[in-house]
Formats: structure tokens, C-alpha cells, sequence
């Protein structure tokens, strides 16, 4: 019997042996099965819907996988040889060397030239065994979006080998047919040389989500200028109402003081501090930022940002851009409210329209309002995402997240934000009531806790009584509103120091109309989405 068993174990081994690298392939509850062509999941740790297109590969090496190739944390690259060997089944617009619809017969680099041989010897054995594509890479995504409500998306590219910088090449890219500037802006301003793929992140602004709602996803990457800069695509990935936890790298930068910071393939900004630092959360890969201000010309920077998760801490990990300005006229950045589910400003007040503009260039409109009707009342999530906002436009640092959520109701980041920078709290110990609508005092009071989380040192939310004398010292108190009596104790203070700093005025007779009224009456007490905007812009101009 222990000889038959023996035997069995011998010809199971001998049977293993046999199997193919793939049947080894590595898989995890975030990515799904990497050698896979297409995967979709559902309520991944990452994300309540993650597509993907393409094999995890290297572009298609062999061995990459076995060797501990990782794109995700960006710690374990792998140069690659090419060209490689075509897969047949691999989906079109990845795993193939393209240089776009306007090629003009030139080859710039490698690629370039692997490119140019394989149109001048169509017919060669070994060019035909290799990958390539003709025209602009076209990739497909295909999925069930079904009962899914999209509140955000972030795109993730497997880039390989775009060299803008080396060759003055452009690259342009669309989802379904729209221009996506933000994802070519960070496509044009890093180089890739090894040849070495690494993921490329951008956050998808709300004018694209009815496209990825509908469960098809065209994403056309070209190159304008015709110059021959071969490139690839690993994989592309797709994730619908993502969580904070995609975003495990961070790293910090200098510029000149004051100057606006932008993370690519985001509309994310912070404003460099005094010494010119500034610190940004990202998604593991290829990065960059751009630097600006008035009477400077932009600058751009790129990097490797690696994960925080699992790492050694080694120093030389860590990248630290530099932006030097130097004086000049700089160019407009992106304008993102034109990315939004309606016209920019199309739905706000004709008076409020001048200083929302002047919200979206120093970064004050989250993403949640980005392209929404304004004129409607603001929830406590919505604001709670202004706050923030201007927590990092005034202190040049992001926020973070509470570490464990207290809530049961939300893990929206932003009120996760919020509620760690303790410029809010919850409606109870373990709700937050995401949806409901604040009022103009409590606006005001929210709005002012960032001011006192910046300027009162060591000031808390549960301190908040025993800095009274010391916050009422920083500003004079103007004539009281027609109804202050009906002014919350609570926010009185913060109301006041709004008024006496030009950042929000009355509604008419002198009346600051701090409350909701019933809902028989005209609801005029809610603080709108412009009106919150608006206070938070006026913050900045005026205080920061």
C-alpha cells in the first residue's frame, strides 16, 4: 500500500512538472486572475467595481511574474527585451507596439525602429512573429455596470516606453470619442526608457460618468506628430467608486512658496508652504506634478512613487521633485470644470460665476461638485469635501483619513478627511448622515474650524471652549445681523468672524438667516453648493 501511495505522489509530482508556467499564474482578491485577458470583480477591498483589460505581464515576459514583477506597489519593475512575441488572444491595444495614426515612416527610438522593419519586411518570419499595431491603440473595455451608481473612477494605464520629453512626441487620448487631456498631460510630461511599464493613475471628472455607467469603455491612445516614439500598453484598469486605500504612496516636493501644485491625471492642487514644500498622496507608478504662479512660467516634474504598504524605507526610494519657476508668463492650466456632467457654471447664479472661476484655479471644487447643479443645497458630505479642500489649499498639505471609520452610514474619503483634520463630527457616535442638508450657521462654523485647526495651536473640536478669548482676539466684531437672536450660541463666534472678514454677508434687510425653516416656507436658510464654494474661496483670498 505505502508503495502505491508512493507511486501516486511520483506521478503527481511527475504531472506537475508538466503543466505549463501559466498554470502557476499569481492571483489576488484586487486584480483577479493576472494572466487573465479580462476580469471583472465586484466589491474588491479597492473598489465596488474593477474591470480590467489585458494580461499582468511585463508585455508578455515570460518569466516576470516568477521573478516578482509587481506594478502596484512600483517596488519590483522588470526591464523587458523586445520585441516580444505576439499572443494572438491578447486584447487589442495592449501587449503591442504602436506609433500612432500619423506616423510619418521615421523611427525615434527602439520601438520606432522594430516598428519601421516590420512595415518594410511584412513578409519577414521573425517581424511577423512579433507584436505590433497599426494606427492608435484602441482598447475595449466591456462590462456589466448594472445597479451600480458611479459616484467616482479612476483609470489605471500599464504605460510602457512614452518618451515625450526625449522626442517632442504628443500623445492625445479619448473615452469614447471625448478628449481626456488630463490623462495626455501625464502621458506628455514623463519618459520612460529600460524598457520599464509602470501604472499611470488619473481620476475621471464627472462628465465622463455616464460612459463608464454604460458599461462600454473606448479608450484611443495616439500619437500626433508622426515622429516615430514606439509605445505600449501592458493593461488597463478600471475602478468605479474607488476607496482612499488605492492611494499607498506619498511623497513630498519643493518649489517656490505660494505656488499652486497639481498632481497629474487629477484636479488635486496644494499650495506650497512658506519654504516651498509641499506633499501629495498618490497612487503607486509613474507620477508627475506641475508647479505654478502668477509671473512664473509652470514646471513640470516626474517620478516613481512606491508604496507605503510593505515597504523597506529605503531613502533612495523616495522621490523628492524640485520645481524651479522661473519668471515669466505661464500658461493656463487644465480647466477641469469643463470635464463636469454640464457645462462649466451652467448651473450656478450669474453672481456667483466670477468666483467660482477663481475656486477652480486654486483648486477649492472637489470632485463631488464638479459640473453639478450649484443652486442646490449642499450635504454635510458635499461640504465636508469643501472643507478639506480648503484645508489643503491653506495649509499646502493634504489631508488623510481617519485610520478606522467610526460611521456606519459612509466611508466617503472626504468625511473621513474631514473628521480626522477634526473640522467635523458625526450626528451620533456611528452616523454621520451623509445626505443631510446643512444650514448657513453651521456652514459658517464648519468653514471657520479650518481656520482655527491652522492658526490656534492646539486647538481641537473637544478644546474648542477654552480657545473662546484667544479666537475672538483675532478679529472685531462687527454690528450684529438683524437676527442674531436667532443665531445658535455655538456659532455665533464663527459667524461673526466670517462677516468681519468679508467672507459671507446677509440675505437681505440685514438678516443673516442662519437656520432651516420648515418645510411650508421658502427654503431659503439651506446653504447652497456656490454659497459654500463661494465662502470657501473668499477664505482663502481673504485670510490665506
Amino acid at each position: 500500500m505505502k508503495k502505491r501511495c508512493f507511486a501516486l505522489f511520483l506521478a503527481l509530482i511527475f504531472a506537475l512538472a508538466l503543466l505549463p508556467t501559466g498554470a502557476f499564474a499569481k492571483s489576488d482578491g484586487t486584480n483577479g486572475d493576472w494572466s487573465a485577458k479580462t476580469v471583472s470583480l465586484r466589491n474588491t477591498a479597492e473598489a465596488e467595481l474593477m474591470v480590467r483589460v489585458g494580461d499582468i505581464d511585463a508585455l508578455n515576459e515570460e518569466y516576470a511574474i516568477e521573478d516578482g514583477y509587481d506594478p502596484f506597489t512600483a517596488r519590483s519593475q522588470r526591464s523587458h527585451g523586445y520585441p516580444w512575441e505576439k499572443d494572438d488572444a491578447d486584447p487589442a491595444g495592449t501587449d503591442r507596439i504602436y506609433v500612432g495614426s500619423h506616423w510619418s515612416g521615421d523611427a525615434s527610438d527602439g520601438y520606432g525602429g522594430n516598428y519601421q522593419g516590420w512595415k518594410e519586411y511584412p513578409e519577414d518570419e521573425w517581424y511577423s512573429s512579433c507584436a505590433f499595431g497599426d494606427g492608435a491603440a484602441l482598447i475595449t473595455m466591456d462590462y456589466d455596470a448594472s445597479g451600480i451608481s458611479v459616484k467616482n473612477a479612476l483609470l489605471q494605464i500599464c504605460i510602457d516606453d512614452f518618451q515625450a520629453l526625449s522626442w517632442d512626441s504628443e500623445f492625445s487620448v479619448t473615452l469614447n470619442g471625448k478628449d481626456a487631456p488630463f490623462i495626455a498631460e501625464l502621458l506628455n510630461q514623463v519618459d520612460q526608457t529600460g524598457p520599464t511599464s509602470y501604472i499611470t493613475s488619473a481620476i475621471i471628472p464627472s462628465g465622463f460618468f455616464a460612459e463608464i455607467a454604460s458599461g462600454k469603455l473606448v479608450i484611443a491612445i495616439d500619437e500626433r506628430t508622426g515622429c516615430g516614439d514606439g509605445f505600449a500598453v501592458d493593461f488597463v484598469k478600471l475602478l468605479v467608486n474607488y476607496k482612499q486605500d488605492v492611494f499607498t504612496g506619498s511623497f513630498s516636493g519643493h518649489t517656490e512658496p505660494g505656488a499652486t501644485v497639481r498632481l497629474l491625471g487629477t484636479s488635486t492642487t496644494v499650495t506650497a508652504s512658506a519654504s516651498g514644500g509641499f506633499t501629495f498622496e498618490a497612487v503607486p507608478g509613474l507620477n508627475a506634478v506641475r508647479a505654478s504662479k502668477d509671473g512664473y512660467v509652470e514646471s513640470y516634474a516626474y517620478g516613481i512613487v512606491v508604496s507605503d504598504k510593505g515597504g523597506t524605507g529605503d531613502e533612495d526610494e523616495l522621490w523628492e521633485p524640485w520645481l524651479d519657476l522661473d519668471e515669466g508668463q505661464g500658461r493656463a492650466d487644465i480647466d477641469f470644470s469643463q470635464f463636469g456632467s454640464t457645462a462649466a457654471w451652467e448651473n450656478a447664479h450669474s453672481w456667483a460665476k466670477p468666483e467660482l472661476e477663481e475656486g477652480a484655479a486654486l483648486g477649492l471644487i472637489p470632485d463631488c461638485l464638479q459640473g453639478a447643479d450649484l443652486t442646490a443645497p449642499i450635504t454635510r458630505a458635499e461640504f465636508a469635501a469643501v472643507s478639506v479642500k480648503l484645508y489643503e489649499a491653506l495649509s499646502g498639505t493634504p489631508a488623510e483619513p481617519v485610520a478606522v471609520n467610526p460611521f456606519t452610514d459612509t466611508d466617503d474619503p472626504e468625511v473621513l478627511k474631514a473628521f480626522n483634520i477634526g473640522v467635523t463630527n458625526g450626528m451620533s457616535d456611528t452616523t454621520f448622515e451623509p445626505d443631510t442638508l446643512i444650514n448657513r450657521e453651521q456652514a459658517a462654523t464648519m468653514l471657520t474650524r479650518v481656520y482655527k485647526r491652522l492658526n490656534l495651536e492646539g486647538w481641537t473640536l473637544e478644546t474648542d471652549g477654552s480657545f473662546k478669548d484667544a479666537f475672538k482676539a483675532l478679529f472685531t466684531m462687527p454690528a450684529l445681523f438683524a437676527d442674531d437672536g436667532e443665531i445658535s450660541s455655538w456659532a455665533k463666534d464663527s459667524v461673526y468672524f466670517m462677516a468681519a472678514n468679508g467672507i459671507v454677508n446677509g440675505v437681505g434687510d440685514n438678516c443673516f438667516a442662519p437656520k432651516l425653516v420648515s418645510s411650508g416656507e421658502e427654503t431659503l436658510n439651506f446653504a447652497t453648493r456656490e454659497q459654500a464654494l463661494l465662502m470657501s474661496v473668499r477664505t482663502v483670498k481673504n485670510l490665506g
